[in-house]
C-alpha cells in the first residue's frame, strides 16, 4: 500500500517527467522515429528476489552517416555530454573494436533518484561498408541491475529524400525496485526515455557537424 505522502510525490514525479519529455531537445539529425516494441514486467530471479524487467526497440532515420553515428557512440568520455542520463564514464580498455567502460547513470527527480554504477563490455562490428553494429552488455553491477544488454544497428538507407542512415536501438534490462510505483513510472515513461536517447544522439552528431 502506498501512503499519502508517496502518492503526492509520485503525482509530482509524473508531472515533472511528462514536462521533461515534452521539453526534450528538438530532433536535430533524427529525421523520423517509431516505437517497435515495449514491455515492462515483474521478474523474480532464481533466489526469488524481485526485479523490474524492461525491453524496448526503436527505429529511426538519421541524416548523418553510419561512420559519424558510430564515432559519436564510441567516444565514451564524451557520453555525458551526449546523453542526459549518463553522468560519468571511465574507459578501462579500448582496442580492436572492443571496450570495457565504467558508467554512472542516474534519473534524479523531486528528491527521488535511481543511480547505477555498472561496467559494460562494448563491441563494434562491420559486416560491410554501409552498416555497423554497436553492442553493449553489463558485466559488473553495483546491485542496481541484474542484467542489461542491447545494441545499435546502422545501415545506409538513402531513400527518396537523399542520404540517410536507418538505425535500430534495442535494450533489455532488469533493474531493482527502489521506490513505490517505480514499475508504473517505467511503464508510462520508459518508451519516451528511449525515444529521448535517440534524439540526443542525433542532436550530438548534428552539433559535431556544425563545428566541422
Amino acid at each position: 500500500m502506498i501512503g499519502t505522502g508517496w502518492r503526492r510525490r509520485l503525482a509530482s514525479l509524473f508531472f515533472v517527467l511528462a514536462a521533461s519529455v515534452l521539453a526534450a531537445e528538438a530532433p536535430r539529425g533524427l529525421r523520423d522515429s517509431r516505437l517497435l516494441s515495449f514491455a515492462v514486467s515483474d521478474f523474480r530471479d532464481s533466489g526469488g528476489k524481485r526485479w523490474i524487467r524492461m525491453s524496448c526497440e526503436y527505429e529511426g532515420h538519421y541524416k548523418e552517416s553510419v561512420d559519424d553515428l558510430v564515432a559519436t557512440l564510441w567516444d565514451f568520455p564524451r557520453s555525458p555530454r551526449v546523453f542526459s542520463r549518463i553522468e560519468a564514464v571511465r574507459v578501462r580498455s579500448d582496442a580492436d573494436g572492443a571496450a570495457v567502460t565504467e558508467q554512472k547513470s542516474a534519473v534524479r527527480v523531486l528528491g527521488l533518484a535511481f543511480v547505477s554504477n555498472l561496467v559494460f563490455s562494448n563491441r563494434v562490428s562491420r559486416d560491410g561498408p554501409g552498416d555497423a553494429t554497436v553492442s553493449f552488455e553489463m558485466i559488473e553491477t553495483d546491485g542496481s541491475c541484474l542484467s542489461a544488454k542491447g545494441c545499435w544497428t546502422f545501415e545506409d538507407d538513402p531513400g527518396p529524400d537523399g542520404g540517410a542512415t536507418l538505425a535500430r536501438y534495442s535494450i533489455e534490462s532488469c533493474v531493482a525496485p527502489r521506490f513505490p510505483g517505480q514499475e508504473a513510472v517505467m511503464r508510462i515513461f520508459g518508451a519516451a526515455e528511449i525515444g529521448r536517447l535517440m534524439r540526443e544522439l542525433g542532436a550530438a552528431v548534428a552539433r559535431k557537424g556544425d563545428r566541422g
